[in-house]
């Protein structure tokens, strides 16, 4: 069990945080694409890391991920005009474009250059597999960035579920990841059967194994780590077991493993 010093380390991500730190340094999911379908449509507003942030597609289909409030008087520019490549503040009209460069001032003369001695915060996107990516990080520490591996096809039937929760990317990570828990806390679900392979009906999951007491072995990988859940199986259990393997991908990604009818990918974010 840990004691409260390593579960604070372990959850917080805001700030100077460790654990946040090393977030930032990952290519991390920060909104579906169809939230930002529409080009000039209306931003959106992200948490990420402990940071207040608005999220926009620009004209030219780029996208934006900047700090929710304007440097000039902190007005929320989620309720900025998108419009012609930036993002305009309603209380004064400075306009942002998705870099953070301040391309209109209209409240101070041109002749001043006050323009270009503005900053605003500003993250790098980049859109795959149905979610828009943000890297929060050290600008001379950004990795390429990799559309994941399990992104589908554009040709792929796609179902993607967005679901809000009041808890810290840890919680979130420890329940997805365990294998053990689905056999008493999904029962209902995923019930025992005579079938070689796990499967689904019209009305449950059907699960090869009564064996709530699974053998864990772990594999560490440059990218993460994956476990294999070893259960009894219903039938032939002196000659084969029931393995279910379960992926993680830093920083919190998790691939649960499928059955004969769909697979599951489930990346979380941190709050």
């Amino acid at each position: 069990m840990l004691v409260a010093e390593e579960n604070n380390r372990l959850c917080r991500v805001e700030g100077d945080a460790p654990m946040g730190k090393l977030m930032r340094r990952h290519w991390v999911p920060a909104a579906l694409s169809e939230q930002l379908g529409e080009r000039d449509g209306t931003p959106i507003r992200l948490r990420l890391m402990g940071e207040d942030l608005v999220a926009f597609r620009d004209t030219e289909g780029r996208l934006g991920v900047l700090g929710e409030f304007c440097t000039h008087r902190k007005a929320s520019l989620a309720f900025g005009r998108n419009e012609e490549c930036g993002l305009r503040c309603l209380y004064h009209g400075w306009k942002f474009d998705v870099e953070g460069n301040v391309v209109e001032m209209p409240s101070e003369p041109k002749e001043s250059g006050f323009a270009e001695k503005v900053k605003h915060k500003a993250y790098p996107a980049r859109e795959a597999g149905g979610f828009v990516w943000v890297y929060m990080g050290p600008a001379a520490e950004m990795p390429a960035f990799e559309p994941p591996s399990w992104a589908p096809t554009p040709e792929a039937k796609v179902s993607v579920v967005r679901i809000e929760l009041p808890c810290n990317w840890a919680q979130v990570m420890e329940g997805q990841i365990d294998s053990a828990h689905s056999s008493s806390l999904h029962s209902s679900d995923m019930k025992p059967a005579r079938v070689a392979t796990a499967g689904a009906t019209d009305s449950h999951w059907t699960r090869p194994s009564t064996d709530k007491n699974p053998r864990i072995q772990v594999q560490v990988t440059n990218y993460g780590m994956r476990y294999a859940a070893i259960r009894r199986p219903i039938m032939n259990a002196r000659e084969t077991d029931y393995v279910r393997i379960t992926t993680f991908v830093a920083p919190f990604t998790a691939l649960i493993p499928p059955n004969s009818s769909y697979s599951v990918e489930n990346p979380v974010q941190p709050h």
